[in-house]
């Protein structure tokens, strides 16, 4: 069962999640199809570069950097790191391909760390594409490899769960594309919309669609447009809004009841962007750990026949706060560790909950379990 494959930190399923989910941060598809090659790709790691080589590499490398950095001075900067680097000789030990790419993105992030921005090796990886709008379709074979693993995943919808009390727990590993997933949310929220409260489990989710976001946020909202975030485009000066829509399909959760969301150290990307917004206009309470701090939405650009730069475009606004996550994380507003996060918001739950109970029976039931849970904690 998916279910409990999930429940472990299997490495290959996170791949595959991975890949399913990369519109994440990745604007541009086709590099999913790049990287599920990698684990072919051993005999081509093991070939050496030539100094020719890696000096076009760097020097496409800065000039994108220059060009699409969402922050113009960070890019001008990191673009003059791999270029000195290079003039020192220091590539000169790397002899793959995997090696010069762990390099590059090593002296990038020391020059300005971001945690979407990286170098991949990707076996015969495709050209540069025009970075798509959020709403243009993907290509027909992308999107059937995107659907098929979406369907064998449950498009990232682990658990939807009746706990006592009538709390709703969802766990919720990815935000798969809109156009694809929506079906499977509207199914799963639907499903908890009876709930007195509900509790949204992020700990293990690395990010999506944020079409999707929006539209899982649209159930926990009310009869009325909310202006969710922004995502600006630094190369095309493009901003694209994000609102909940008020007519999504179904039985809304609703705005009035209590929403738990939990947080970990692995929540990341799109994953945020549900939390940080809802946060900020006080709809969430979010139990765990501070999240991993990615706000930047990326582009991959070739710079090498077999090497990806995964270089960060655009970055999120809040109508709010006018910032965003990136770096910092979201911060939690009950602080607790990741593994106890589900205990501590169920006892939470179960406070919010236990006086509208009025059946003695189920009340003595309710107030047991929740003794339970504060002992546990």
């Amino acid at each position: 069962m998916i279910d409990s494959f999930f429940m472990e930190p299997n490495p290959i399923m996170r791949h595959l999640l991975s890949a399913a989910v990369m519109i994440l941060c990745v604007i541009a598809l086709p590099i999913a199809g790049a990287q599920e090659q990698r684990p072919a790709a051993t005999e081509q790691q093991s070939r050496s570069l030539s100094a020719a080589d890696k000096a076009a590499a760097v020097d496409l490398l800065a000039q994108r950097l220059s060009d699409k950095y969402v922050f113009a001075d960070e890019g001008s900067k990191m673009a003059a790191a791999v270029r000195d680097h290079l003039l020192k000789g220091d590539y000169e030990k790397a002899a793959t391909g995997a090696e010069f790419a762990g390099l590059l993105t090593t002296h990038i992030q020391a020059a300005h760390p971001d945690k979407h921005l990286s170098i991949r090796y990707a076996l015969n990886a495709p050209p540069d594409r025009p970075r798509p709008s959020l709403n243009q379709g993907m290509p027909a074979e992308m999107r059937q490899r995107i659907t098929d693993m979406g369907q064998y995943l449950n498009f990232a919808f682990e658990k939807v769960e009746r706990l006592p009390g009538n709390i709703m727990y969802l766990k919720l590993n990815g935000f798969f594309e809109a156009d694809i997933g929506k079906a499977a949310a509207t199914a799963a929220m639907n499903l908890a919309a009876n709930g007195n409260a509900m509790i949204i489990d992020l700990r293990e989710n690395r990010g999506g669609d944020p079409r999707m976001v929006a539209h899982v946020a649209s159930y926990l909202l009310g009869d009325h447009k909310v202006h969710l975030s922004d995502i600006y485009f630094r190369a095309e000066n493009e901003t694209n809004s994000f609102w909940s829509d008020p007519a999504v399909p179904g039985a809304r959760f609703g705005a009035d009841k209590p929403v738990y969301v939990l947080t970990s150290g692995e929540t990341f990307s799109a994953a945020e962007d549900f939390t940080y917004n809802l946060q900020a206009i006080k709809r969430i309470t979010v139990v765990g750990e501070t999240t991993g701090g990615g706000a930047h939405p990326v582009q991959p650009f070739r710079i090498d026949p077999n090497l990806v730069a995964m270089i960060p475009v655009g970055r999120s606004i809040n109508l709010i706060t006018k910032g965003d996550w990136e770096g910092s994380g979201v911060k939690p507003d009950v602080a607790v560790a990741a593994d106890k996060a589900m205990t501590k918001a169920n006892a939470l739950a179960l406070r919010q909950v236990l006086p509208k109970i009025s059946n003695p029976r189920e009340r003595t039931m309710l107030e047991k379990k929740l003794a339970e849970l504060e002992t546990a904690l």
